[in-house]
């Protein structure tokens, strides 16, 4: 027992020292500091998935606005410095952004690959953007919009049961209940269509709210899942992922009113151009939610908040 103890102690040995002299990355003239973190492969994953705000302002004190990270074998690096962002965003040329983000859609969202070399193409799909989003589409999309929202914001009064009580809220709830529920309308339509019943009005409104809890417990991991942690690892997001994904199978889908073009486009190029299956195809969906809402919301709270804060400031040039 002896013997296999000290076998076992010098092969750890002598893979931490390959580890050390292999598996580090050191410094290169010119590049930004490079933390390699003290797991092997791991780096510096697990404080990375633990608290991402709170890692990135310890480095950022520590190293500057600029540093590398090893993060579950890859070695990224993160710019914390706003105003440099235009400067890396103009060498789009010299940087593959659809390797990137064909892979992380994959990792963070769980359906199959849409990514050229593996047989798929996305011409199709991004023409749904193109057709959905933009010129003569986007004025009767922004009245939809808009309708939701005074929808949204004016049922609050018409569901209470005193007309005399306010809802009392946060602004950053606020902002995530009102911009969540009027973009997930927008987008998937109602489910329990527009019967203007109270009870069904406060049922479907229930539903939106679910599905924003499910959202928020998603997106509040999502820097994990880019990094390269498994969502396996996060059990209660990978939860929230999945209900979501139910929610948006395509014959739920089929049945709700006023789905949006967008939407609707991306079901029949789902069904006519694609091997998915059903799951593959919802998660999708949930990956479109996603992107219409994780910058909308907090750019929403920020925007409400900076008026609120510079009241006199903002309304200086309207006198």
């Amino acid at each position: 027992m002896i013997i296999v103890a000290l076998i076992w102690a010098v092969v750890v040995g002598l893979c931490c020292l390959l580890w050390l002299a292999v598996g580090i990355r050191r410094r290169q003239p010119g590049e930004p500091t490079v933390e390699n973190g003290l797991i092997p492969y791991l780096g510096c994953a697990l404080q990375f998935g633990a608290n991402p705000l709170q890692f990135l302002h310890s480095r950022q004190k520590k190293y500057g606005h600029i540093f590398t990270c090893k993060i579950a074998g890859q070695y990224i690096h993160f710019l914390c410095d706003p105003f440099s962002y235009h400067s890396v965003i103009r060498q789009g040329r010299h940087l593959d952004w659809r390797k990137f983000h064909f892979a992380t859609s994959v990792k963070a969202f769980g359906h199959d690959s849409f990514d050229p070399r593996h047989g798929h193409t996305t011409e199709n799909l991004h023409q749904t953007f193109l057709k959905t989003l933009q010129g003569e589409a986007l004025p009767s999309l922004i009245e939809t919009m808009m309708a939701h929202l005074q929808d949204v914001m004016l049922r609050s009064d018409t569901l209470s049961p005193s007309k005399d009580q306010w809802e009392v809220d946060g602004i950053f709830a606020f902002c995530y209940k009102v911009m969540f529920e009027s973009g997930y309308l927008t987008l998937f339509g109602k489910e329990l269509g527009e019967d203007k019943c109270q009870a069904r009005q406060a049922a479907q409104k229930a539903l939106v709210l679910n599905a924003l809890e499910n959202f928020k417990e998603f997106d509040k991991i999502f820097p994990a899942l880019v990094a390269g942690l498994p969502i396996h690892v996060f059990k209660s997001a990978y939860s929230a992922r999945e209900n979501l994904a139910k929610t948006m199978h395509a014959e739920k889908l089929s049945k709700r009113e006023n789905v949006s073009d967008l939407i609707s486009m991306r079901m029949i190029l789902n069904d006519s151009l694609s091997t998915f299956n059903d799951v593959s195809k919802a998660r999708t969906h949930v990956a479109l939610l996603w992107a219409s809402q994780a910058n909308t919301l907090p750019a929403t709270f920020w925007s409400l908040f900076y008026m609120i804060r510079y009241a006199d400031k903002s309304l200086s040039p309207c006198s």
